[in-house]
């Protein structure tokens, strides 16, 4: 059995959060999604409009996912490492090809960790037809 871990703050989840699922679920049987606490999510991005145990019940009911893991660091090494003590054999860490690995340290030490555990870094492509950031935007423009 492949297992995948992926992961998403999922606030106002939208169909770029759903293809993201699907590519992830072509490479394994077994798909882990982690889900950013607002606190984490708040220290680089925004407060999530949805809270956390919400956006955790959320993306745990989507059936291309199999088990959800509360992320508290944006740097995948400690939740890759955990999954691995708890048993898990990661097979493919997963993440939207927006990220560039010569310029982000996080994405640099994930792949480094996988790759230490037997699996491998997998970029989908980024759907960039919807994101949670466009919906807020369009939300402002009709309020306003």
């Amino acid at each position: 059995m492949k297992v995948g871990y992926a992961f998403v703050v999922g606030d106002l989840l939208h169909i770029g959060h759903l293809k993201f699922f699907q590519k992830c679920k072509q490479h394994c049987d077994f798909l882990i999604v982690g889900v950013y606490t607002d606190e984490l999510t708040a220290s680089y991005k925004r407060k999530p409009i949805i809270p956390f145990e919400e956006r955790l019940e959320l993306v745990a009911s989507i059936k291309l996912v199999d088990m959800v893991v509360k992320v508290e660091n944006r740097d995948c090494t400690p939740m890759l490492k955990k999954l691995f003590s708890d048993g898990w054999k990661i097979d493919f860490l997963f993440h939207g090809d927006d990220w560039d690995l010569h310029f982000d340290d996080d994405l640099r030490r994930s792949k480094e960790c996988v790759e230490s555990i037997g699996g491998r870094l997998v970029l989908t492509p980024y759907y960039h037809g919807q994101s949670t950031t466009k919906i807020i935007s369009k939300i402002k423009r009709v309020k306003g």
